[in-house]
């Protein structure tokens, strides 16, 4: 709940075990609302906008400085 770093919300497709960063945060409450959001509301993969077939929703603390920076290189804001 205290992390300095953030949170990333993640998301496993239905039948795959790899972990997709859907979202970075600096909060742990926006980070679990943007969940309850996105389990309502399907969402489309970010990169080849196809929609997400069945995800299961993660919330992960950004645990290093070096994981920080790469997370919010590509940042638009």
């Amino acid at each position: 709940m205290d992390n300095k770093y953030g949170y990333k919300v993640c998301y496993r497709e239905f039948g795959k075990l790899k972990l997709k960063i859907h979202l970075v945060c600096n909060t742990y409450d926006g980070a679990v609302w943007n969940v309850q959001y996105y389990e309502n509301h399907q969402q489309r993969d970010r990169k080849t906008n196809i929609p997400i077939r069945e995800p299961t929703w993660f919330v992960l603390p950004v645990k290093t400085l070096f994981e920080y920076k790469r997370l919010w290189k590509g940042c638009p804001f």
